[in-house]
């Protein structure tokens, strides 16, 4: 079989998704029960690579349920709890009952001894995240990981894999510890903290990636552990302590049911930091030319319910057009996008969908008005179009993931842009679009304001986490009552 395996693999890896899907839909009834997950596996890769949210969250599943392997089961409902979120029609309590069974695959995990009383003269902050590459989570998470007073706190950084950039190399020079755990097995890699005698240890990538981070905090290498920024949810693990959350994300303290973890406070859960390429591009002024609207987003977010309302909202624009650009360089993905769109019902005479470039960045300045999606909220996405001088408007959902759009849109002052119907949305863009000297107005002055809103005040941010850390110690920490 393995063989097939790497066949199938290598069509993956060319683009050739649906000779691969063929070649998987040949092998059904084929496969060793022994190596069935594997199956459900690849199908998992087929369906990302085709932009099915529903085909990737029932082949993890499956891989999960057949998977006779621990670390690679974990894995598995990992990458079936991120592709829950794609799905419309679920509910926090929906998202928190899968959830919650993940720590049924950790019943038997065994835990590091609780560590001796380690007085330290400064707090000792861990950062633990796959990697420390510049991506969409890391714009959101420097802010934490270079905020901290050196006066009061020392800062590790633990990646789990060896891969480096140039914002890696960045992050290593400012005078932080930076440990690399790649090669080492997940004992080891809790046992790494350990020794460093980490305080208070902040996992950055949540269920991302196979939930990798998850695996070793399951270990309790540090008192006091907590989620942030990676993920847009419970972790579903016990040995997780916090959660980092606004008000906007959580509006009571109190309704913690959905939640393994408390919920810690913040003014705003999000600080972003632009990107050096990012400060580099100046919006250009607005050019008299048809409405564009834009989506640029992961493919796998576009749902019938979103593209409803972008349907209508074109039908009354009736000469706007809409850019769909995806976050992968797949022929085959952008040809399965199209399709959705067109039998969405989208004028597609005035629909360009594009795969992902390197120079995405110089496309914002064609995008007048940025369409977000929902139930998954763009993150990295919102933020960047704001910074970008593009205004965006998003849908406020009824649990934490789906208010992403809103926390961010709040933290940057424009709480008008927050839609909390499916007719508001549609109502906020058309006001966008009508008045075309406001658009242009806001267009040219939006970096300014989200550069001095609370959304880009690192240096707030950095004191209201201390703020929690130190809150936090002193309630879990080795001198707790």
């Amino acid at each position: 079989m393995e063989e097939q395996w790497q066949a199938i693999i290598d069509l993956l890896q060319r683009g050739r998704t649906h000779a691969a899907r063929a070649k998987l839909d040949g092998l059904r009834g084929q496969v060793p029960p022994e190596e069935e997950w594997r199956l459900h596996e690849l199908y998992g890769a087929v369906f990302h690579d085709l932009a099915d949210a529903e085909g990737v969250a029932a082949a993890y599943s499956n891989a999960a349920q057949c998977d006779r392997f621990l670390r690679s089961q974990r894995q598995h409902y990992s990458n079936y709890l991120f592709a829950l979120h794609y799905l419309p029609g679920l509910h926090g309590a929906d998202l928190w009952e899968q959830h919650k069974f993940y720590q049924q695959l950790y019943r038997d995990e065994e835990m590091l001894p609780p560590r001796r009383i380690a007085p330290h003269s400064r707090l000792r902050i861990g950062f633990m995240a796959n990697d420390f590459c510049d991506s969409a989570a890391a714009r959101f998470y420097e802010a934490l990981v270079t905020g901290l007073d050196v006066r009061y706190a020392d800062t590790y950084l633990y990646a789990l894999e060896d891969e480096e950039d140039s914002f890696t190399h960045r992050l290593q020079g400012g005078g932080l510890v930076y440990r690399c755990l790649a090669g080492k097995n997940l004992r080891e890699m809790a046992e790494a903290v350990r020794w460093d005698e980490i305080d208070i240890l902040v996992d950055l990538s949540g269920h991302t990636a196979g939930g990798l981070t998850l695996m070793v905090l399951a270990q309790k290498p540090a008192p006091v552990q907590i989620t942030a920024i990676g993920y847009f949810d419970t972790t579903g693990l016990e040995a997780v302590d916090g959660l980092l959350t606004d008000a906007i994300l959580d509006p009571s303290e109190n309704d913690q049911s959905f939640f393994s973890e408390g919920l810690l406070y913040l003014p705003q859960a999000f600080c972003f930091t632009p990107s050096p390429a990012m400060v580099r591009v100046k919006r250009r002024p607005r050019l008299k030319r048809p409405l564009t609207l834009g989506a640029f987003q992961n493919g796998m977010k576009l749902n019938n319910e979103a593209l409803a309302l972008w349907r209508e909202i074109m039908e009354i624009c009736s000469d706007a057009r809409l850019i769909c650009q995806d976050t992968t360089r797949l022929p085959e993905r952008r040809l399965a996008l199209e399709r959705r769109l067109e039998k969405a019902g989208l004028p597609m005479e005035r629909v360009e969908v594009r795969s992902g470039t390197d120079n995405y960045l110089a496309d914002y300045q064609e995008i007048d008005i940025m369409l977000d999606t929902f139930p998954y909220n763009g993150g990295g996405m919102t933020a960047t179009s704001l910074y970008m001088g593009v205004p965006v408007v998003t849908l406020r959902g009824d649990h934490h993931s789906a208010r992403f759009g809103a926390s961010l849109l709040t933290a940057a002052g424009y709480g008008e842009w927050i839609a909390d119907t499916l007719g508001d949305y549609v109502k906020i863009a058309l006001q966008l679009a009508a008045d075309q000297a406001f658009l242009t107005a806001t267009q040219k002055n939006l970096r300014w304001e989200v550069e001095h809103s609370p959304l880009c005040d690192s240096r707030r941010y950095g004191a209201e986490f201390w703020r929690v850390c130190i809150d936090l110690w002193g309630r879990k920490g080795d001198f707790a009552l």
